[in-house]
């Protein structure tokens, strides 16, 4: 399950990337979007984020650009990605919302997290 980047009942920043005075790449633009919404624990750890193909079309960009924008974000530590899982909100050191070190830990509580809801989901 996905969290609804734009159901939090929180009041969101609005995505525009021609409105940043500064400029940049709309993937950095989006990368920096989406770690606010983390830091601001919007996006909370553990939580699967959309696909990149629902991230490019919810925020009206190319799938190419909201691949880069993940992939900055697990390079920031924010993210993790599971393979045939999905790609998760990384929990921070202190145990909040984002950004550890290691992604051993995530994605073993990821899988064990998984495994536990397919076994719900059967009995």
């Amino acid at each position: 399950m996905s969290v609804d980047i734009h159901r939090s009942g929180e009041r969101e920043p609005v995505f525009d990337p021609g409105s940043n005075p500064i400029g940049g790449y709309v993937y950095e633009q989006l990368a920096d979007h989406l770690a606010d919404l983390i830091a601001r624990g919007i996006l909370r750890a553990y939580t699967a984020l959309p696909s990149e193909r629902r991230l490019a079309e919810e925020y009206g960009v190319s799938l190419g650009t909201a691949r880069h924008a993940t992939k900055l974000l697990r390079e920031r530590g924010l993210l993790v990605t599971v393979r045939s899982k999905g790609t998760y909100i990384a929990p921070r050191p202190d145990g909040e919302g984002a950004g550890g070190e290691s992604d051993k830990p995530v994605q073993e509580a990821v899988l064990s997290m998984s495994a536990d809801l397919e076994t719900a989901s059967l009995t």
